[in-house]
């Protein structure tokens, strides 16, 4: 933005266009995000919407992953857009397009998150990038819808890769990631770590393992599961008061 006050002509140079990267300035594949023009206070919001979800979503996947997650979907798009041809394209610049793939990941993973008025995550994702597409196609832009499609793609496909998104079954996972074990998360999305194991540590078997549990313990727990992932998908508040009375009882039951 101070960059735009000094020189909009030095400013433009960090600008995405299809056109500018095929005569090799390479750079706009990496420097369109930060190329945040200050036009009206709706810049704020665009950055603190990428902010909070981007902070979410890092949490969730880890700062590394994050990263080349961020570069992913920065560089693979529109790298892709500037090779095919001549699209109608409009110049990327800001963190916008970044913030609605954040609220995509966001609600692939939290799709009965609570937003406005009760509304889920999963709708209020919907509704961004159906108004985005609809001004694309209106404008006939057709690079840029492409650009966003892309760019979301790419985020969920890694994202089902490293084990979150479970509920999007249409997106395969070509690997078995086990490495990291997938973190719980609260009812707003926040990500409670597992604790840490101490290195060397082994788990030897023996006769002095307790038994296993019995077809109504096991009930009982199944139980107790589907009442805490009620609770950590949509807060406390989606319990009824039936349902709260048995969750108290389920984990005296269970301790």
């Amino acid at each position: 933005m101070f960059l735009y006050a000094v020189s909009i002509e030095w400013f433009a140079k960090l600008v995405f266009h299809p056109s500018a990267v095929r005569q090799f300035e390479i750079w706009r594949l990496i420097t369109w995000p930060i190329a945040t023009p200050p036009t009206s206070a709706w810049v704020l919001i665009t950055l603190f919407f990428f902010w909070y979800f981007g902070h979410i979503v890092e949490e969730m996947v880890g700062r590394i992953r994050f990263t080349r997650l961020i570069i992913a979907i920065t560089v693979a798009p529109t790298l892709f857009v500037s090779i095919i041809g001549d699209l109608p394209t409009a110049a990327e610049m800001g963190l916008g397009l970044l913030g609605t793939v954040m609220l995509a990941i966001f609600a692939a993973e939290n799709p009965d998150a609570p937003f406005f008025f009760g509304i889920p995550a999963w709708i209020i994702a919907s509704i961004f990038v159906g108004i985005d597409i609809l001004r694309f196609v209106g404008d006939r832009i057709w690079g840029s819808l492409l650009v966003m499609l892309l760019a979301i793609g790419t985020a969920l496909v890694t994202v089902r890769q490293w084990g979150f998104a479970d509920r999007l079954d249409m997106i395969p996972r070509f690997t078995n990631n086990t490495r990291h074990k997938k973190p719980t998360r609260s009812s707003r999305g926040r990500v409670r770590r597992p604790s840490r194991s101490r290195k060397g540590s082994q788990v030897v078997s023996g006769p002095w393992e307790p038994p296993a549990a019995s077809p109504a313990t096991q009930a009982l727990q199944d139980e107790l599961d589907g009442l805490l992932d009620k609770v950590s998908s949509r807060g406390l508040d989606a319990l009824s008061s039936d349902e709260k009375k048995r969750l108290n009882e389920l984990s005296k039951r269970l301790r």
